[in-house]
């Protein structure tokens, strides 16, 4: 149930807010809207305004807004054909520009709530080659190989780009030094345990999707009985089993409901810090972290897209609605705070998504706006329609078959 109700909550929100945008927008030029809905299928709610209909309707994987014009010759006064090529560039923009702005508040929300990991280091394990290097508590991290940090995940990215090693610059006592910094790794599948009055167990409360665990179909809640056939009955004993496999198959036999099962499954080799940074709470730090994660998650995409093109990634790493819905699920089961960073994540991907060159999206329609504006030429609507029907057939196929590769997974 509260996998249901969070996904039509986060669904209906980023909907709504792209949604939203186009319609303020539109009305800002005065175009008139006939249609306002939330959601595709038959409808469930219908309220009659002065101009615009505005519709709630059964399935929360969509929304349109329904102007005068917009597929059409029509070139009344109030038509979206009617208005200038800036004009009606604004109208299809802040669709997409509502969504990236709607993250920016999600984010803004959780930093001040929850704080934001900045650049001084809190904790530093002495055993690590952090600390043998000659990095302290306290330190203010300022650059990592001459790159300005300002957040942990600047500062995470920037040491995971460079495998071997890296060089770190950092402020104490109003003096810089600067350290050179040998990487470290273990081993892990992706899991994490159940704590029970302070101390961990070897029953699970994550698996992460995603990581070799989540392929081989562990789930969170299985307990985890034996590694390699060798018994285990603490989180330390399950642990050292992984980190001693040296990133060879290993065999995890669990509890499910009184029922064992076993997995063969390949650690993955994971990049450890040996350090962890004190959080910031306030408003310029929430400030500046939004922007931050909204440009940074931004960044992200632009480079799975160019991985996927290059096939870097295959189509197993895209979910569609029931991927995301489990993702929510997930999310929504540990708290708050994933749940709200995950709605910003999606509606930042909705927000992006839409911005594609790809027929039938925002971002194909801005082309035309675009080509307009500089070549002086406006293409007629009827084959710019045309354009875009046949772009819509392809994202149709497109989402069935994302859709059967989002079922195969739950059910593997």
């Amino acid at each position: 149930m509260i996998t249901t109700i969070s996904s039509i909550i986060i669904f209906s929100l980023v909907i709504l807010i792209h949604e939203l945008g186009h319609f303020m927008a539109a009305r800002r030029v005065g175009i008139k809207v006939h249609e306002f809905s939330i959601g595709m299928g038959p409808v469930l709610y219908r309220k009659k305004g002065k101009k615009t209909d505005y519709l709630i309707k059964a399935l929360p994987i969509g929304g349109y807004v329904r102007m005068e014009g917009e597929d059409d010759e029509t070139f009344s006064h109030d038509s979206f054909n009617s208005k200038t090529a800036l004009e009606r560039f604004s109208v299809i923009f802040m669709g997409p520009m509502m969504n990236f702005i709607l993250a920016f508040v999600l984010f803004f929300i959780i930093i001040s709530t929850y704080g934001i990991s900045g650049t001084t280091v809190e904790y530093i394990d002495m055993e690590s080659n952090e600390y043998s290097s000659g990095l302290r508590e306290g330190d203010e991290i300022i650059s990592i190989e001459g790159n300005r940090v300002r957040f942990w995940d600047d500062l995470y990215e920037e040491i995971s780009e460079n495998e071997k090693g890296y060089n770190i610059i950092v402020e104490r006592d109003g003096k810089e030094y600067d350290f050179n910094i040998e990487n470290s790794y273990r081993y892990i599948i992706g899991i994490s345990p159940t704590e029970i009055e302070g101390e961990y167990t070897t029953e699970l409360s994550l698996v992460n999707m995603g990581y070799p665990a989540s392929e081989a179909g562990i789930k969170a809640g299985d307990r985890v009985l034996a590694v390699n056939n060798i018994n285990t009955e603490t989180w330390d004993e399950v642990k050292n089993a992984i980190k001693g496999s040296q990133g060879n198959e290993i065999d995890i036999k669990v509890d499910r409901n009184g029922q064992t099962l076993s997995f063969q499954l390949k650690p993955m080799n994971q990049l450890t810090i040996g350090f962890y940074t004190e959080v910031e709470r306030n408003i310029v730090a929430a400030f500046y972290g939004s922007l931050f994660k909204t440009v940074f998650y931004i960044k992200l995409m632009f480079q799975f897209v160019f991985m996927l093109f290059t096939g870097s990634v295959g189509t197993e790493a895209i979910a569609g609605p029931v991927g995301i819905i489990s993702m929510v699920g997930e999310a929504a089961k540990i708290g708050l705070y994933p749940l709200i960073n995950l709605a910003a994540f999606i509606s930042l991907n909705l927000g992006f998504m839409n911005l594609l060159p790809i027929p039938a999206l925002d971002g194909s329609r801005l082309i035309f706006i675009l080509w307009e504006g500089i070549s002086g030429k406006r293409i007629p609507p009827e084959k710019e329609g045309y354009v875009h029907f046949i772009g819509f057939v392809f994202l149709m196929a497109l989402m069935f078959f994302i859709l059967y590769k989002d079922i195969l997974r739950l059910l593997t």
